[in-house]
């Protein structure tokens, strides 16, 4: 059936059924249906008919989290990629008859350039190329004959670059918070400890203290900023017993 031109045919079912000359439409004979829709989707050579189902598919583009969006224009019309970037993603799916879709984090992207041979630039089209460090491993991925090239290009990098710049504080953040957190631990249990754990100190554990070491530590706190003069004198004396 994928070679018979278009017509009326018996689906299996015992009705007749307009086949477009490339897959089965919605349109039974016994519906009355006009039929100048079917025959104008015929009358279309195979790649562009194709192209415009592809096109009829879920517009990515649409969606409220999408920065920029494209569809893929190949010579051939066959197979076209359709392209979402959003803060998080770059979402790309491939396929014409079914779609297979893959997504990049945008901060995984560090290197987006774009492309333009001369056939693609007789048609107004060109080739996004952009590098990714994911957890596999480096990956290329190409964006092929996008129309609006280089504004993606432009908005990939931007986007992946400020994606990039947030982990980075979010990672930092997090960082500073465990070492302020064991910081915090460290003075309250040994460098400014309180009159309760100075009077319920065995002689022994006292006795035990490597002081001069724990002179050095409270003096780097204070030329660090950690502790002001008066906070180091304190805890000074306290230590020494005074």
């Amino acid at each position: 059936m994928s070679s018979a031109p278009a017509g009326w045919y018996d689906d299996g079912s015992g009705r007749k059924r307009w086949w477009d000359g490339l897959a089965w439409t919605d349109v039974y004979e016994d519906q009355q249906q006009p039929i100048e829709a079917p025959v104008a989707e015929a009358s279309q050579s195979k790649p562009q008919s194709l192209s415009n189902r592809m096109k009829k598919k879920h517009d990515l583009g649409q969606d409220e989290d999408a920065i920029w969006s494209a569809v893929g224009r190949p010579l051939s019309g066959l197979g076209a990629g359709r392209y979402k970037l959003t803060t998080e993603y770059l979402i790309f799916e491939t396929g014409t008859l079914s779609s297979k879709g893959q997504q990049i984090r945008t901060r995984e992207i560090y290197d987006v350039d774009s492309s333009q041979s001369m056939t693609q630039k007789a048609r107004d089209v060109g080739s996004i190329t952009l590098w990714a460090r994911r957890e596999s491993g480096n990956e290329r991925v190409v964006l092929q004959d996008i129309p609006n090239f280089r504004e993606g290009v432009n908005l990939i990098n931007r986007v992946s670059d400020e994606a990039r710049i947030a982990q980075h504080l979010r990672e930092n953040t997090s960082r500073s918070t465990v070492e302020y957190s064991g910081l915090a631990q460290t003075l309250a249990a040994s460098v400014i400890p309180t009159a309760t754990s100075l009077a319920e100190a065995a002689p022994s554990q006292a006795a035990g203290l490597d002081i001069n070491a724990e002179l050095e530590r409270l003096a780097a706190f204070r030329d660090q900023g950690i502790l002001d003069e008066e906070e180091f004198t304190a805890a000074k004396r306290k230590m020494l017993g005074l």
